[in-house]
């Protein structure tokens, strides 16, 4: 079995070789189609890492009570602190709150000077684990701390939240649409580019049939050789798709490429996906059961 596997890939090799224009115009043709694929998913990776980043910057403002002294405030702490789903409590005294306004305000930090007494509370500022950043436990964990003794006022953008979390599960719906739509293109792309190549070969199918050679020995041939062209045309995409990061990101600083692991990923989907075009593009030519 193991040297008839090696004899089967060698023959995948040798009929490349033999067949390097339709190869290459196939190779071409997959890598187009899997282009589509790429940026797709490089589009993806890309949101779905923003909307991380978003979701570790959610913060709960706990502002305290003007008659809450330093034990009141000490004490505040490790209640906010003690919580399981809270991750980190930073205090922020209304010095320090007084200093970034006046900082934000800019050339109009004037309109602070005609100020009595400093408005701003003492606050705390609460980041929730990373597992309970969503709408649901950001807003029962505000509702907790807002029952603490001292506790003025609790805020979390309850409006931003309701609409990120309306715009994120868009954005999943219509990833979901898209990604099962270009696949699909990609899939019947590939098939029909590597149809051609079956298409060349048709009498030499026809000989092997009838001196005996079975579906699987005439199959797995040109699945590998699918499998290879996938994985060439893998190679292209993701060379062109990085040389068109590397532009864009002069102008979209934040956009990144794949880590190595989710290319590897993708070539391997890749590899998969030029199999089963090879496999599809057969069933025309032979009975498989």
């Amino acid at each position: 079995m193991f040297r008839k596997g090696i004899y089967l890939t060698q023959e995948a090799f040798r009929t490349i070789r033999r067949h390097k224009g339709i190869t290459a115009i196939s190779v071409i043709i997959m890598s187009l189609s899997l282009l589509m694929l790429a940026v797709f998913l490089l589009a993806t990776d890309n949101i779905l890492r923003f909307v991380g980043e978003a979701q570790r910057d959610m913060k709960v403002y706990v502002y305290l009570e003007d008659n809450a002294g330093s034990v009141s405030i000490e004490k505040l702490h490790h209640q906010i602190m003690a919580m399981e789903d809270v991750q980190s409590v930073v205090f922020i005294s209304r010095e320090e709150a007084l200093v970034d306004f006046r900082l934000q305000l800019g050339d109009d930090a004037d309109i602070i000077d005609a100020l009595e007494a400093n408005p701003l509370p003492n606050a705390f500022w609460v980041t929730p684990r990373g597992v309970n950043r969503n709408r649901e436990d950001i807003g029962y964990l505000a509702g907790r701390i807002m029952q603490l003794d001292g506790v003025e006022e609790v805020r979390y953008g309850k409006e931003f939240l309701d609409k990120f979390t309306a715009i994120v599960r868009g954005v999943y719906y219509v990833d979901a649409v898209v990604g099962f739509i270009v696949i699909l293109s990609a899939i019947f792309i590939i098939s029909n580019a590597v149809r051609l190549t079956v298409m060349s070969r048709k009498r030499n199918i026809e000989i092997l049939k009838l001196v005996g050679a079975t579906n699987r020995f005439i199959t797995v041939p040109f699945i590998i050789e699918g499998a290879l062209q996938g994985g060439f045309a893998a190679l292209l995409s993701l060379i062109f798709l990085y040389a068109v990061t590397i532009v864009t990101k002069r102008f979209v600083p934040e956009l990144d490429f794949f880590t190595p692991d989710k290319a590897g990923i993708y070539v391997v989907t890749c590899i998969s996906i030029g199999s089963l075009g090879s496999f599809a593009a057969l069933r025309r030519y032979l009975r498989m059961d």
